[in-house]
């Protein structure tokens, strides 16, 4: 091909691509043939469920899927798998069985390292055998790379030689990572802007307390022939391991619900006997168990607890104290001068100054115990705030 040729380049035609919607992939009404979704959320809130639940609906429509899992092992994709069936009501005879053979389960740390030394024969092979694709995390694949995914360069050097080629061939890839803590990157892939720039489709998950699930956002969405738009909501319940839309009102949804009561005290709880697992702390804390379960949720996405199996059992360990139910509601009683009588200003008794049992200032207030409040003129949250207040000014 000469120069000449290389330049000239293809007219603009209106009439070349059909101008009808895209089909959805199957199983991922977010998702379009050729496309890569991105799907992004903090850890432990239900994306990896969402996903085989996504792969799940795909076989039993008989499209052919692959897992790509790392965090997620063989045994525990077909437990959950097992779940599904059971929270649907399906049987697990040998009609669902075959159906859902057309999913397979692959091992990331294996299938990631062999494809990059033969991109060609990887991508002949996953685009003859499977409509789609999802690879659950991607920390795990640049673990396995030896590869920095904060650097945009190893990133884009990944997706170049594995992701491109499969959705030049047709195929829907399903990408799931973590997102930073701060408020501001709640909604976006960590490390790497190229992760968002590359991803044809961004989708971001938000927990929902009522019914209990995830809600499911699209974000960028880059071809004007998909079958939906920024914006539009999906529901991923617990109960049902369904995908289902959701109608937007434009209001605040349920899941922006925190119980902060119960977050405080599993906080409180797992500090001072850490280990504790979910039924412990179910116990313990004496509220209903949603409410315990989503507190958990909360407290492991948002960095204050951690979360280790052993054996069968999840044990739980702070990271870092959560008291946000702690922060004053009112402005604080104001300042005076040391030694100025002030009986708005509530005595702190010596128990309960730092250096102390300062855990006690819990169950003085729980337990009823205000006589250096006697009138109850101050709320829990105020007399806590006011307490550490003084404490760092050195007023008590």
């Amino acid at each position: 091909m000469s120069a000449r040729d290389r330049i000239a380049g293809e007219p603009m035609d209106p009439a070349a691509t059909p101008g009808e919607p895209l089909p959805s992939l199957p199983g991922c009404p977010f998702g379009y043939p050729g496309a890569s979704v991105l799907i992004v959320g903090p850890t432990g809130r239900g994306r990896s469920s969402l996903v085989e639940a996504m792969l799940y609906d795909a076989a039993l429509a008989g499209a052919s899927g692959a897992y790509l899992g790392s965090e997620v092992g063989r045994e525990e994709f077909n437990a959950r798998a097992a779940d599904i069936a059971k929270r649907r009501g399906d049987h697990a005879d040998q009609e669902l069985r075959g159906r859902l053979a057309n999913c397979r389960y692959l091992d990331l740390a294996d299938v990631i390292p062999w494809a990059r030394t033969e991109p060609t024969e990887w991508t002949e092979l996953i685009a003859e055998r499977y409509v789609s694709i999802a690879i659950d995390p991607l920390s795990a694949v640049a673990s396995c790379l030896g590869a920095d995914f904060d650097s945009n360069r190893d990133y884009c050097e990944f997706y170049d030689r594995l992701i491109l080629p499969l959705i030049q061939r047709g195929v829907g890839v399903v990408l799931v990572d973590n997102v930073g803590h701060s408020e501001e990157a709640k909604a976006r892939a960590k490390g790497a802007s190229a992760k968002q720039d590359r991803a044809d489709v961004t989708i971001s998950c938000a927990l929902s307390a009522n019914p209990p699930g995830l809600i499911v956002k699209a974000g960028k969405v880059r071809s004007v022939r998909a079958p939906f738009r920024r914006g539009d909501e999906w529901l991923f319940t617990k109960d049902t391991q369904r995908i289902v839309a959701r109608e937007h009102s434009g209001e605040e949804p349920a899941s922006t619900f925190r119980p902060t009561e119960a977050m405080e005290k599993a906080s409180i709880a797992v500090e001072q006997d850490p280990g504790l697992t979910k039924r412990a702390l179910r116990t313990a804390l004496g509220v209903r168990h949603a409410t315990v379960d989503l507190a958990l949720e909360l407290l492991i996405a948002e960095g204050f607890l951690t979360a280790e199996v052993v054996g069968r059992a999840t044990k739980h360990y702070s990271a870092k104290p959560y008291r946000e139910a702690m922060r004053p509601t009112c402005p604080t009683v104001p300042e005076r001068a040391p030694g100025t009588p002030d009986d708005n200003v509530p005595h702190v008794p010596r128990s309960l100054r730092p250096g102390t049992d300062t855990g006690t200032i819990d169950g003085h207030i729980e337990n009823g115990d205000r006589a250096h409040d006697p009138e109850g003129s101050l709320s829990e949250s105020d007399y806590v705030a006011e307490f550490r207040r003084r404490t760092e000014q050195g007023l008590v």
